[in-house]
């Protein structure tokens, strides 16, 4: 959960600082073309990373082994215990 937030406050840093400066340089973001807009897109992309955490089936002790090719041969990437 720490890892989304962390990923998710990443994302947003550059908008936040551009949301800010267009606040303090003209006053007022509401009647800008892109304000509702964002608001949803914000609000599809966090419940999507939210649904996406608490359905998936992996459990976060399991560690990923990478593709590899061996012999010529692909074998895919799995979780293991």
């Amino acid at each position: 959960m720490i890892r989304v937030l962390y990923y998710l406050l990443i994302f947003l840093s550059p908008l936040v600082v551009y949301i800010l400066w267009v606040v303090l340089s003209k006053g007022r973001i509401v009647h800008l073309r892109f304000f509702w807009p964002l608001i949803i897109g914000l609000f599809l992309m966090i419940s999507s990373l939210f649904s996406s955490v608490f359905f998936s089936d992996t459990l976060m002790n399991k560690k990923y082994n990478h593709p590899r090719v061996i012999d010529g041969e692909f074998k895919e990437g799995h979780f293991t215990e």
